[in-house]
This record gives structure tokens, sequence and C-alpha cells, in this order.
């Protein structure tokens, strides 16, 4: 996305991933509305379900379906849903070179020098958009000692899940103390999995295992292949920016600390890079400090409320069930997040000084 916006802009972009594409992503493959509404064509030929309701359960029980009148959420397969927008950056002028690792970055008076497994490229600025193990980050001593989310991910042929309907997702919570596990459905296959934080890896693998457990019909769903992966998420405002050199999305642990999803805060972070980025080569900037602060501005009071929520319902997770399940107006306020109509900033204004004080210490 963000070499979308700048080739549109008319800036000379250099893609480079290490992956032979379409490469395969372990993910959930969930794109919310908000995020839907960031991206500025149409990405519906890669979308496989849209998801107009969410069926709960709490602990495995209590279980009921919220409905909405319109989408929530569209689900995707990550090598078909990266290689459209892989695609749809070189359409407006950007380079792509995909198997071409990225090795190592030297920043010279002006300009950074990026070693690659195919060579030299020396550019005006650099960004790491480079996932969860981002090697940039590594490189530069970005984002050092970040909080972790694992998550447990698998996919399972339909067949599996009888009563699978495509218009529905499944969410279980309060069976783990900030865990959640989740089945979104797809064309072929369903994506079911658990992610929590601060929790040993094995707590996750028996959570997800037991949520399988109880979505199946078939006992052979227990055999299907699970990969494990970790969301760094983003603590005191750690340095994103170095030099000519910035992080985002992923790389920069910018995902919702309540639910894990990252995609949402990838394409605005690329928003706000594109924009500093511009800036930055109109005005032949020599650090990209405006970026930091932009996202410190602009994403993190939202994401810091994000934890500060997550908190309070692992308090209380059979209450806001409850709520959920019996309020409309709470079943609302989860809907309006998802579409991007509400923030948990807005909710955290109705709490008054109270909010302000608990946000205060979430950063």
């Amino acid at each position: 996305m963000l070499a979308y916006h700048l080739a549109k802009a008319g800036l000379d972009v250099v893609l480079l991933d290490k992956a032979k594409f379409p490469r395969g992503k372990t993910c959930g493959g969930g794109v919310n509305v908000r995020t839907q509404k960031l991206i500025p064509f149409d990405f519906s030929p890669v979308v496989e379900e849209t998801i107009t309701g969410i069926s709960f359960t709490c602990r495995f029980e209590e279980p009921f379906i919220r409905h909405s009148p319109g989408p929530l959420m569209f689900t995707v397969r990550r090598e078909h849903f990266d290689e459209f927008l892989a695609r749809r950056a070189e359409e407006a002028g950007a380079r792509f070179f995909d198997q071409t690792p990225f090795l190592s970055l030297e920043e010279k008076d002006d300009f950074g020098e990026v070693n690659t497994a195919a060579g030299l490229c020396s550019a005006a600025y650099v960004v790491g958009a480079d996932g969860s193990q981002s090697a940039v980050a590594r490189r530069t001593g970005l984002m050092q000692d970040p909080a972790y989310m694992l998550a447990v991910h698998s996919e399972a042929p339909t067949s599996m899940v009888p009563d699978w309907k495509p218009d529905l997702i499944h969410l279980d919570w309060g069976s783990v103390k900030r865990s959640y596990a989740y089945m979104f459905p797809r064309k072929y296959f369903l994506s079911l999995g658990a992610g929590g934080i601060d929790l040993p890896a094995a707590r996750i693998k028996n959570y997800q295992r037991a949520f399988l457990a109880t979505r199946a019909q078939k006992e052979g769903i227990l055999s299907v292949s699970a990969a494990g992966f970790m969301i760094p998420l983003r603590k005191k405002r750690c340095p994103i920016e170095k030099g000519r050199c910035i992080l985002i999305g992923d790389a920069a642990g910018l995902a919702d600390p309540f639910s894990g999803e990252g995609i949402f805060s990838a394409v605005r972070s690329a928003q706000i890079a594109a924009s500093v980025l511009q800036e930055a080569v109109k005005n032949r900037w020599d650090s990209l400090k405006p970026y930091q602060e932009s996202i410190d501005r602009e994403m993190m009071p939202e994401l810091e409320c994000s934890r500060l929520f997550r908190e309070l319902f692992n308090l209380r997770p059979f209450h806001y069930h409850r709520k959920i399940a019996s309020q409309d107006r709470w079943w609302n306020a989860m809907a309006k997040i998802m579409r991007g109509e509400k923030t948990f900033l807005d909710v955290k204004k109705k709490l008054g000084p109270v909010g302000s004080l608990l946000a205060r210490m979430a950063r």
C-alpha cells in the first residue's frame, strides 16, 4: 500500500520481498470494513466471504449470534490479497522485485544503501514493512523489547465443520485470560486459531485444540497441521524511526492489542508514511522523525485504549459476554468499531475523567 501511494504521487519506488509471489502467509485473513474504507481501489476480486454476523461463546458456553444489517468484515486468502496489492503498486509505477531478501542497511550522508541478495540498492529513504519478524527492525536496532501476542493457526476443509455459515465468524473468549479463539470462513477452507498475550505457547496450543474439538463433528479436524506466529506490540512508544529509515505495520508493532488484528494498522501507517515521505523528498529531510510523531499522535492513543479495554474485558469476561448478548447498544458499539464508525477512544470519552486516567495508565 505504501509503494502504491508513493508511486501514484510520482515518486521512484522500489518494493522488495524475500519470497516468491504469490506466497502463502499464516493469517486469519479478516479485512474489516474500516480497513476497506482506507483502500482506494476495489479488492472484491480476492474476497472469499462477506461477514455480516458473529457467533459468540464464553468458555465454550452460552452461545448466541449477533447480526449486522451490513458487512462487518471480508475474508481473504493472504497469498491472493497480497499479490493483488503488489500488482496494484506495480500498475501505479512501483518496481517490484520478489525473491530479493533484505540483508542490511548502511546510512550514507544523504541516502541509505540497502544490501540485498541481488546486490546494492541506494534510496533516499528506506521503509521496513516486513512484518512481525522484521529484519529491518533487527538490523537498525528499532522496536526493541516489544510485547508479543502468540497465535496458533490452522486451516481445515469446510466439510469438517458441517454447521459453518459463510456470513458468520465464530469467537470464543473468557476461556483463557488475555486470549480468544476464532473461526473465519473462506471459500474452501476454515481458518481456525487462538491467540493470547503473556501466556506460554503450550497453553495457547491447548486452547486452540479445545476450540477445534468444540467446532468439529469429525475427529479428523484434530489432525490438521497448525502454525504458530508472533505478533509484536509496541511498548512505551519505543523508536520506530532512525534517520532515513522507518517501520510501518507489524514491523512497528502497530497491531491491535485487543484482537491482534494488524491489517488496518498496516494500511493506516502506510497512509501516514506516504504523506511524510512526500514531504521528506520535497524538502530533502535527513530525518523522518515527523513520521513517528504522527504515529504517536494519530494511532497510538487508540492502540493504548485498545490495550486498556483488553485488560478491563479480562477482569470480567462473562459480564461483557452477557452484555453483548442482551443489550443492543453493546453489540452496536462493537459493530461500529469494526466498521470504523466508532473507536475505543470514543468509548473512553464516555467514561470521562476515569477513562482519561485509565488511558494514561495504559501507555
